[in-house]
């Protein structure tokens, strides 16, 4: 079984809301209750992409920063 990268706002027995909102200050996110479930909603209906889909996503995304 593979074991899950840590970071600092996913360590102790935290609450998994907590290690959310920790994440998001260290990122200085907007931190609303409304912002949070507009990405928990947009994330839960978001189509599965397929292998393809992922490594085709991943190629123009390198090229993208690669023109920056």
């Amino acid at each position: 079984m593979k074991e899950a990268k840590k970071t600092k706002a996913s360590s102790g027995s935290q609450p998994q809301i907590d290690k959310f909102r920790d994440a998001a200050r260290e990122l200085k996110t907007d931190q609303s209750d409304a912002a949070f479930e507009a990405v928990v909603n947009k994330i839960a209906h978001a189509p599965k992409l397929t292998q393809e889909q992922i490594k085709e996503f991943l190629r123009r995304q390198r090229e993208k920063k690669a023109t920056e």
